[in-house]
């Protein structure tokens, strides 16, 4: 008798390829079960990936969406997370080579995934800092927050198809290159272009560096630190106590 783990592994090797089993009515089983299986990844995919399917169209995602999935089969259950390569193989994919700033798009939705899923953690509260602030005290990224340097405007592209965006958002996009910030303030992921002095910022382990780093390329230290705040970029000081 097999034990589970063997069963299993015997179960995903006949999926892989059930035409080598031997009865023909475990086959087909297997045949339908495989099929069903791979619509609900192309399916997560779609819901991963919206933008990205709107900007190629229906037949060509789902062509792309396919043929990753026979590569990169799920692993886990959570098919809300599914598509950890996505950006990378969208960025290679032959047909889609005329439009290079897909991989980009792929990748900020990612960003936006992971950003929804990270760990609860209560945001720096800029009330707390009217105590004082100790410079050299650790700045840490708040675990939903993420950064993107982008070749492409995939922020804005992003944006223009949200719900809330203009009518006339897609043919105002300003085709140059991007630096996206990602976080999560108040449960709700948000995305911003940022520049690059506050991309500098972001960059220091302690808010002396973040300063310094920030000023050496030009940005107003004050503002900045103040829309990092409001982003809800950095996390909560142990002493400021976890999210109820």
């Amino acid at each position: 008798m097999l034990d589970a783990q063997s069963f299993q592994r015997a179960f995903a090797g006949l999926l892989a390829a059930p035409d080598k089993a031997p009865d023909p009515a475990i086959r087909r089983a297997l045949t339908i079960h495989r099929n069903t299986a791979s619509k609900a990844a192309r399916d997560a995919l779609l819901a991963n990936y919206p933008v990205t399917a709107a900007l190629v169209g229906e037949a060509p995602f789902a062509a792309c969406a396919a043929s990753y999935v026979e590569m990169a089969p799920p692993r886990e259950a959570r098919l809300c997370c599914y598509g950890d390569r996505f950006a990378p193989f969208v960025e290679a994919w032959v047909p889609f080579a005329e439009a290079p700033y897909l991989g980009a798009v792929a990748a900020l939705e990612r960003l936006v995934t992971e950003a929804l899923f990270a760990k609860d953690m209560a945001t720096l509260d800029p009330a707390a800092l009217t105590e004082g602030i100790d410079t050299d005290a650790r700045l840490q990224r708040h675990p939903a927050t993420r950064t993107l340097r982008a070749a492409s405007p995939a922020a804005s592209l992003w944006l223009a198809h949200q719900s809330d965006a203009h009518p006339d958002a897609l043919e105002t996009v300003h085709w140059r290159p991007e630096i996206i910030l990602v976080t999560r303030p108040a449960d709700a992921v948000e995305i911003r272009v940022i520049d690059q002095p506050t991309y500098a910022f972001l960059a220091g382990a302690t808010l002396a560096r973040a300063a310094g780093h920030a000023a050496a390329a030009g940005g107003d230290v004050a503002t900045i630190f103040a829309s990092l705040l409001i982003a809800g970029a950095f996390a909560a000081r142990a002493s400021q106590g976890a999210r109820p």
